[in-house]
């Protein structure tokens, strides 16, 4: 009789426990992605007045396909740029969003004015799943300036598809190509 009540105590604690892992947390008003016009944009004639401290030119590695199995059979996949200011006080200023192919083609430029990301606040870009342009060796050029000293920012690509009954994903990190301190 022991055993069976040690039995179902275990049960209900890992019915608890499943249960609470599917529930989604409450949150008044759900939370949705920014959009351009919710970010505080700089007109490109004030930006080129600013005084930068710190910056940098950020390559970011971006596949939109891989191959598979063999080089015939290719894996489309899509892209997220996430720009993340971690800097806990300061502003940076993304001035540079530009998407390129394999060939170093530009493909797209994401950005019209440079937007002021405030402290912890995040940007993504998407690149579309059945967009293929980009091909193996796609890439982000990002630039970003500060008028203070900041932690860099952490910026970096997330990469996600499915063939078949197998999920793909991984994460490339942006590398620095350049300092743009005065």
């Amino acid at each position: 009789m022991k055993n069976k009540s040690k039995h179902t105590s275990l049960w209900i604690i890992l019915l608890v426990v499943l249960t609470g892992c599917n529930q989604a947390p409450h949150e008044p008003g759900g939370t949705k992605p920014l959009t351009d016009s919710e970010y505080q944009m700089i007109s490109r004639d004030i930006f080129s007045r600013l005084v930068p401290v710190k910056g940098e030119l950020v390559y970011v590695p971006v596949y939109s396909e891989i191959y598979g199995t063999d080089i015939d059979r290719k894996i489309k996949l899509s892209a997220t740029l996430s720009i993340r200011n971690i800097d806990m006080e300061q502003p940076i200023i993304v001035s540079r969003a530009d998407y390129y192919d394999t060939h170093g083609n530009l493909i797209r430029q994401y950005l019209d004015n440079p937007l002021e990301l405030r402290p912890l606040q995040t940007k993504s870009y998407v690149v579309e799943y059945k967009e293929a342009q980009g091909g193996t060796g796609a890439n982000f050029i990002v630039e970003w300036t500060s008028q203070q000293q900041v932690s860099e920012p952490v910026i970096e690509a997330v990469m996600i598809g499915t063939s078949s009954a197998l999920g793909i994903s991984f994460v490339c990190q942006g590398k620095v190509i350049k300092y743009l301190n005065p």
